[in-house]
């Protein structure tokens, strides 16, 4: 059985396709603060990224999508619904309504004075900011480490434990690929670095891709 197989339902309370012939959506899971998976929908690829990179800030601690509608006058008289596409909780408490859109969108003025609008209505109902996010937002370096750490989010307790017994005698930076050739762990250790780099025991450069040419350190010798 994997981590997921049992995994917490999504939260949505609109519905989102599972499948598009003309839109990247689906759904991903992630592990919440009580080392739980929770299943998370998304409806296009910008809210994917978007996604990963808010579940894998240091200060996270829950992500929301498609919330209850809040009702806003945005045109005319008559109020209309309008879903924020997600909401992060940050360890500090403090929420944040994100509506996901390209930069061609976000940029028209007819969406700046609805969200003008919006932020007035959901601040602070049910939120304490509203951010947009659009494609200039997601900084592929970033996005790169992120879905790294995506694909090594369930633990390998024995394997962990090792490598990182491993890097507590590392005495000098070194890259992670001749790490792991130096140590008993070998390659079958990339994941379990992986998870070191997330946690913080260990440092890369914030500059580049993680890849098995980055140089790793302790954090007081970075």
């Amino acid at each position: 059985m994997s981590f997921d197989d049992t995994y917490l339902p999504s939260r949505a309370r609109r519905a989102i396709p599972r499948a598009s012939k003309y839109h990247f959506v689906g759904q991903l899971t992630f592990l919440n603060a009580a080392g739980k998976s929770r299943a998370l929908g998304f409806g296009s690829l910008l809210e994917y990224k978007a996604a990963l990179c808010c579940i894998y800030r240091t200060d996270f601690h829950d992500l929301e999508e498609q919330l209850a509608p809040i009702m806003a006058r945005t045109q005319g008289v008559a109020a209309t619904a309008y879903w924020f596409d997600l909401r992060l909780t940050l360890a500090s408490g403090q929420r944040i309504a994100i509506s996901v859109k390209p930069e061609q969108v976000a940029r028209t003025y007819k969406f700046q004075h609805a969200m003008q609008v919006i932020r007035h209505v959901a601040v602070p109902a049910m939120a304490d900011h509203v951010h947009v996010v659009t494609e200039r937002n997601i900084d592929p370096i970033r996005l790169s480490r992120v879905k790294l750490f995506h694909a090594a989010r369930h633990p390998n307790p024995k394997l962990d434990l090792l490598v990182r017994s491993e890097l507590a005698g590392m005495e000098r930076p070194r890259t992670i690929r001749d790490f792991l050739d130096q140590t008993p762990v070998g390659r079958d250790g990339w994941w379990s670095v992986i998870r070191a780099i997330r946690s913080g025991i260990i440092v890369v450069a914030d500059e580049e891709p993680i890849t098995e040419h980055s140089i790793i350190s302790s954090p007081g010798t970075a």
